[in-house]
């Protein structure tokens, strides 16, 4: 069965549309395993559906049920026999338990999503049909609260990942988008969430010789997808806190990483590290701000500058030094970023500034801030 491919930063294009309409239409996300869906729809989505109903993210419930361990019983209730006006038998359902988890949340607004759908069995697909059905918006015969929006995702039954196919049952009655990898989607999601800078500029230099893995591998071994990264991403930030930020990823950092990331992906790792040298230091930096290196098309390093820049920082004075080598960062997405970032820092430990650097940026960024 086709559906309709898109990527991530698309459906994001998407949402402002989607969340428009009086009477929002569930839709789900089919993709390969580890591609970001599920984190995606817990941050983006949460974020543009409270925009679109005037509230903060904080404010819209979440409640995720990895549906692929549930049975059709703990989403839809218990079907219990009861004689209906006209006397004759009929089925009724106890209390949803997925209604009965909405009303304990207590939000008026709120995302009710399914993951592993296509892990899921055909008994709890054809429960869930109801809930997709936006005329329905219902589970067991218990309706869903108007303000809460439901919305699926799982795996394509080409992933290798246990997915079933989809009934034509639930398929009927729900939007269905197939995602597909977006490396400059995720490098831009990594960015605001702290993922490593080497991870996020290797990610890009080497995407054309396969940093990620273009799907499951057929010999199962360990492959590198934009999750497996993230947690590459955390075992590399601790090690080089401990060791240095110039330690050379060898050793036993790399055989950690190789089990996240797999072999491939660990040696693009180390010989993109290796280039590090380029990279200007804290006490460069802090020497002469507006002169010191800015590393030329690589995001990456770029990152690792702005970060000894930030690293560099320990009262006013040099956090405007710091603050003033960050403004001359090219990309402007990485200039707000790590900006906000050493921003969090002064205000944290009371640095006063008086610099007409930090007070032009934070006019021109005044609605971000």
């Amino acid at each position: 069965m086709s559906h309709t491919k898109t990527t991530l930063k698309e459906m994001e294009q998407m949402l402002p549309i989607i969340f428009a309409t009086p009477f929002v239409q569930p839709f789900m996300l089919l993709g390969g395993t580890g591609t970001g869906k599920s984190q995606w729809i817990s941050t983006v989505v949460r974020k543009a559906f409270a925009e679109s109903v005037g509230l903060l993210a904080d404010d819209i419930g979440m409640i995720t049920l990895r549906v692929s361990q549930c049975d059709a019983q703990e989403l839809a209730g218990v079907a219990l026999p009861a004689k209906g006006a006209d006397g004759h038998l009929i089925t009724q359902y106890t209390k949803s338990p997925v209604v009965q988890m909405i009303e304990k949340n207590g939000r008026e607004h709120g995302i009710l999503f399914y993951d592993e759908v296509a892990q899921s069995t055909n008994d709890v697909q054809k429960s869930l049909a109801d809930s997709f059905d936006r005329s329905e918006h219902s589970i067991g015969g218990w309706d869903l609260p108007q303000g809460w929006v439901v919305i699926g995702a799982g795996n394509r039954t080409t992933d290798k990942s246990g997915a079933n196919r989809l009934l034509a049952h639930l398929t009927d009655r729900v939007t269905i988008f197939e995602v597909e990898s977006d490396v400059q989607g995720w490098a831009n999601w990594a960015l605001e969430n702290n993922v490593h800078p080497l991870i996020i500029g290797c990610a890009l230099q080497y995407a054309e010789q396969g940093f990620f893995a273009d799907g499951v591998p057929a010999t199962y071994e360990q492959y590198c997808s934009f999750r497996s990264a993230t947690y590459a991403s955390n075992h590399l930030t601790a090690f080089l806190d401990v060791n240095g930020q110039d330690a050379p990823i060898t050793g036993v950092i790399a055989k950690l990483i190789e089990a996240n990331i797999g072999v491939g992906a660990t040696a693009m790792l180390s010989q993109y590290a290796d280039e590090r040298g380029k990279v200007p230091t804290g006490n460069d930096i802090q020497a002469d701000p507006l002169g010191a290196h800015i590393p030329d098309d690589d995001v990456g390093y770029q990152m690792l500058a702005a970060n000894n820049a930030i690293a560099s920082s320990v009262d006013s004075i040099t956090a405007d030094n710091a603050f003033a080598y960050i403004q001359r960062l090219p990309r402007a997405d990485l200039k707000v970023t790590m900006s906000r970032r050493l921003q969090t820092i002064m205000t944290t430990n009371g640095w006063v500034t008086s610099s007409d650097v930090v007070s032009q940026f934070n006019a021109q960024h005044a609605e971000v801030l």
